[in-house]
This record gives structure tokens, sequence and C-alpha cells, in this order.
């Protein structure tokens, strides 16, 4: 496995979809930025189900910008597995992510996991998350 990133416990507040603060662990992965709400990943760890993997951005401040992937607890237990929609995989050690948390570690190493996937290039720039629907062009009358 290869290190590809790193997640980040720097008690950053941001804003969400309706303008609250949230507290988030800052993912860097590739040079893209996500965040990870802390409530969900300390709920993850205590046996909760998932956590979300949101877009970082800023314009005045840093804000929450719709969901990029899940993170969840590995089978085995031993470590935090992030799937990104992008179909790409990565992984945190569970000790590792632990450490973030209590304040032990500044920052967990995030590791890709080798498979079958398809790879999608890494994004460079200001990317744009917009969905293009195509419509038809109903008859002039």
């Amino acid at each position: 496995m290869e290190n590809v990133g790193y997640i980040l416990l720097d008690r950053s507040r941001v804003l969400d979809g309706e303008g609250r603060e949230e507290e988030v662990l800052c993912l860097s992965i590739r040079g893209m930025r996500f965040g990870v709400r802390t409530s969900e990943m300390r709920e993850l760890l205590e046996g909760g189900a998932q956590a979300r993997v949101e877009r970082l951005r800023r314009n005045w401040r840093f804000y929450l910008d719709g969901i990029e992937g899940m993170a969840e607890l590995s089978r085995s237990g031993k470590a935090v597995n992030i799937e990104l929609f992008a179909t790409e995989r990565y992984t945190i050690s569970l000790r590792a992510m632990r450490a973030v948390l209590s304040g032990e570690s500044r920052y967990a190493m995030v590791a890709e996991v080798p498979g079958d996937r398809a790879r999608i290039p890494a994004r460079r720039g200001q990317a744009t998350y917009q969905l293009r629907i195509p419509v038809a062009a109903s008859p002039a009358p």
C-alpha cells in the first residue's frame, strides 16, 4: 500500500450546508481536501455505521460542499476504510485514527487500497462538481 495523504485534527470549524459551525477532521488525499465531521468519526469508532466524507471549499471561510464518499470500519476492525464515489478506496489504521481523535497525535497517514478498480487521474486545480443532464429540445411551434 502506498501513502497518498493524511488526516489531520486541527480543531478547525467550518460551515455546513445549513450555516451551522462543525468541527471537522481535514482529509488530504493527492492534493484534494475533504472534511469528515469529528462527531461522526467518533460515532463510527464507537460502533456506528458510517461517516460522511465531504468536499471542503473555501470562500470567505471553509465550508462543507456535498458528500464525496463514506468512511466505515473494516471487516477486521483494525482500520477505517474510506471509499470515494469516484471509485477510489483508502484506509487509515484504527490505532492511528484513535490517536488523532484523542489528541495523542496530530495526524495519521492515509494509504491507498490496491485493487482492480479503475483509477481516475488526480484532479488538478479547481474542479467543478456540476452534473450535466441532457435535455431534449422541444420542436418549435
